[in-house]
């Protein structure tokens, strides 16, 4: 293996350039290129002497030898024709939740996949999280007997629905954390899956529902319930401005066994300001500069990803993984317009 793995990002949005940063600053990888439909110019990464090569097609980044393996962080729905493109290339893949919005798209990004044989790990960012970590390694030490009941909360702001302008609904694109926590902590297959929503100021500016309630019954008597949304209004949670002081939701998770429980609250992230505007939460864990670096979670998910491409680690977030979650999304779709449960 090559001192340097090269990376190729397709997708330049917020998480795309966001993965470009993070591996901007890793030793042992080097930014190749990045890919965008609507890139106007080449984007500027900080720590990069120079601007990175760019297309407007992956095709064309696919087709460099320096390429070693991609982030696709691209809209879901683009997600199986790039994967599929990317393995059939030969280039290791770093995939975004969701896996895609569809069975057989997940099916097809799995099957490329193995059919290339590269690595394909999932993007699902809470795994690297040392908190959500903890809980995890508790689990497998049997320090709170078996488990039998998650409660998971996770509503963000309105502006992050107004950020993807109603492309996709919450349970898409934010429920899918906490799905995979719970298959996680429960290590067990879904048995039946009911959700109900409520509409409010998000259906009313962007068509997409405000918050969801998903439960999930596991195959061995384990039940999760997931709490989502993104409909807290400004005067709740202020963001964006000044851009140090951005905005973080309302999250915690709760896991109850047979002889014990765990708590985690994210409410506010250690870190708490006021001014004109009203009450500032900033996220100090998943992102967060430190010295002009970023820092948490996702560099420790990027810094893996590294690790599973050189044959060091074991994938943690598999394409079944993102598959699983898909499954429960789809359901609780179909749960919350039928008015009834669905059996998986």
């Amino acid at each position: 293996m090559k001192d340097k793995i090269g990376i190729g990002i397709i997708g330049a949005g917020f998480m795309g350039m966001l993965h470009a940063r993070t591996f901007a600053q890793l030793p042992d990888a080097h930014i190749a290129a990045v890919s965008d439909p609507v890139l106007k110019k080449p984007p500027e990464i900080p720590g990069l002497p120079k601007p990175l090569d760019y297309y407007t097609d992956h095709k064309s980044l696919l087709e460099r030898r320096d390429v070693d393996a991609v982030v696709v962080a691209t809209p879901e729905n683009l997600h199986r024709d790039i994967v599929v493109d990317s393995a059939s290339a030969g280039k290791h893949v770093l995939l975004e939740k969701p896996i895609a919005l569809t069975i057989n798209d997940a099916d097809a990004i799995i099957d490329a996949a193995s059919k290339h044989n590269v690595k394909l790990m999932m993007g699902h960012l809470l795994r690297f999280d040392t908190r959500y970590a903890q809980i995890k390694a508790a689990v497998e030490e049997k320090t709170i007997g078996k488990p039998l009941v998650c409660y998971a909360r996770r509503n963000a702001p309105i502006q992050e629905a107004r950020r993807l302008g109603g492309r996709v609904e919450v349970e898409d694109y934010i429920s899918v954390h906490d799905i995979d926590q719970a298959f996680w902590y429960f290590n067990d297959r879904a048995v039946k899956v009911s959700a109900e929503i409520v509409e409010g100021a998000v259906m009313k500016e962007l068509g997409v529902h405000d918050f969801i309630w998903i439960t999930i019954r596991f195959k061995n008597g384990g039940l999760a319930i997931i709490e989502t949304g993104w409909g807290l209004t400004e005067g709740m949670v202020k963001w964006q401005r000044p851009a140090s002081w951005g905005g973080f939701g309302d999250v915690c998770l709760e896991l109850i066994g047979e002889k014990g429980s765990l708590y985690l609250d994210y409410r506010p992230m250690t870190l708490t300001a006021v001014d004109e505007e009203g009450w500032k939460f900033p996220d100090t864990l998943h992102w967060p500069l430190l010295h002009g670096e970023i820092v948490g979670d996702v560099l420790e998910e990027d810094r893996y990803f590294l690790r599973v491409i050189r044959g060091e680690k074991e994938i943690i977030t598999t394409g079944e993984d993102g598959k699983n979650a898909l499954e429960v999304v789809l359901a609780a779709k179909q749960s919350y317009k039928e008015g009834k449960p669905i059996k998986l």
